[in-house]
C-alpha cells in the first residue's frame, strides 16, 4: 500500500550545524542520538523526513591555542577552530558545540561562523531557572571552573553554588582526558560518582554535569532527578529551534 508523506511535518526546518570532536566522540554520538529520539516525539514521523537536517564537522585538534605543549594564558581559541566554524556556518542555519569548555570563546566563535550559536550554557541556566533551584553544584574540568563558565551566569542571577575541590577536579580531568582517548568510561566512573557525592553532601538542589564526558562516566546514574545534563538540554533546544518558524 502506498504511503504518503505526512502533511503535518514542519516545512523548511532549519539545518542544525554540529561542531563535534571537541570532546569524546561518544559524547557527540549520544547527542545525535538524543536529537533523533526527540525528533520522533516533537515531529510527526514519516519515512526519514521527520527529522531536522544536520551537518556535523569533527574538529580533531585541541580547541585552545597552545605553546610548548601548554595552554596560552589567558586562554585563546585555536585559529583553526575559527576557520572551521566559518566553514560550518556556511552549511547550516544555526549551530551547536557538543562541549562545554569551548563556550569560553562563544562571542568570537559565533562571530566567525556568521550564524547563531545555540549555547549549551544558556539552556542549562534556563533549566536552573525553570526548576527554581536555590543552590547548585557544578562538576566540570579545571579550565571551565577557572574561567567561571557556569559560575558567572549564576552570580548574575544571585544563585548560590558549590564547586568540587581541587583533588576531585584533578580526578575528573584525568578521567575526561582518558575517555577522550578512547578508554571505557564505565571503568572510570568513580571520579564522577565521588564528585556527585561530595556536592550532595553540600546540600545542593541540583548538580550541573558541566562536561559532556561526565554523563558518560555516570552511565544510567546520569538520569537521576537532581542531575542536570547540558547535552540533553541542548539536544531538545536544538530540535525545537529547528522546527520553529
Amino acid at each position: 500500500m502506498e504511503r504518503k508523506i505526512s502533511k503535518e511535518i514542519p516545512r523548511n526546518m532549519k539545518t542544525i550545524g554540529i561542531l563535534a570532536g571537541l570532546a569524546a566522540p561518544q559524547a557527540t554520538l549520544d547527542f545525535e542520538s538524543a536529537i533523533h529520539r526527540l525528533s520522533t516525539k516533537l515531529i510527526p514521523p514519516s519515512f526519514t523526513t521527520g527529522y531536522p537536517p544536520m551537518v556535523a564537522i569533527y574538529f580533531r585538534e585541541v580547541p585552545f591555542k597552545m605553546k610548548d605543549g601548554s595552554f596560552v594564558v589567558p586562554v585563546e581559541p585555536n585559529p583553526n577552530l575559527l576557520s572551521t566554524v566559518k566553514t560550518l556556518g556556511k552549511q547550516c542555519d544555526f549551530w551547536v558545540m557538543v562541549a562545554n569548555a569551548p563556550h569560553i570563546f562563544r562571542e568570537s566563535l559565533e562571530k566567525a561562523s556568521g550564524k547563531k550559536l545555540l549555547s549549551m550554557i544558556d539552556v542549562t541556566i534556563e533549566e536552573i531557572k525553570r526548576r527554581k533551584l536555590k543552590k547548585v553544584g557544578i562538576i566540570a574540568i579545571g579550565l571551565a571552573l577557572k574561567d567561571k563558565l557556569f559560575q558567572a551566569p549564576l552570580d548574575e542571577l544571585k544563585i548560590k553554588y558549590e564547586v568540587i575541590p581541587d583533588d576531585l577536579v584533578n580526578n575528573i580531568d584525568q578521567s575526561v582526558f582518558k575517555v577522550m582517548e578512547g578508554e571505557d568510561p564505565t571503568r572510570l566512573k568513580k571520579s564522577a560518582i565521588d564528585a556527585v557525592r561530595y556536592l550532595r553532601k553540600k546540600g545542593v538542589d541540583g548538580i550541573i554535569l558541566g562536561c559532556t564526558e561526565v554523563p558518560l562516566l555516570l552511565g544510567s546514574k546520569a538520569q537521576e532527578k537532581d542531575l542536570i545534563n547540558p547535552s540533553s538540554l541542548l539536544a531538545e533546544a536544538a530540535v525545537k529551534f529547528a522546527i520553529s518558524k
